[in-house]
């Protein structure tokens, strides 16, 4: 990973909304986009999806038989981010 890619990532797991969707994800196993808006406005909502996909962390499906379903899942990949990120945390509250 060259090192504007690596801060690029950094940046997302530092970034407002992140670890909340990645723990949503994680503990549902699958949402739809009406469900993470709660979180956080569309426009963050929609940049956070895409980044997290761009790493691979979530994955986004889209199902049109017998209409149109669409859904996001937390990859292995975000759930073992996710454990970093929560080891970071539980680090500085010791």
């Amino acid at each position: 990973m060259d090192l504007e890619r690596e801060e690029d990532l950094l940046k997302l797991v530092g970034s407002k909304g992140t670890i909340t969707i990645l723990r949503f994800l994680n503990e549902l196993g699958s949402a739809q986009y009406k469900h993470l808006h709660e979180f956080m406005n569309e426009h963050t909502l929609n940049e956070r999806l895409r980044k997290l996909s761009d790493f691979n962390l979530i994955k986004h499906y889209l199902a049109r038989k017998d209409g149109r379903k669409e859904w996001y899942e937390i990859t292995e990949k975000g759930k073992n981010i996710l454990k970093i990120m929560e080891d970071m945390i539980r680090l500085i509250e010791d």
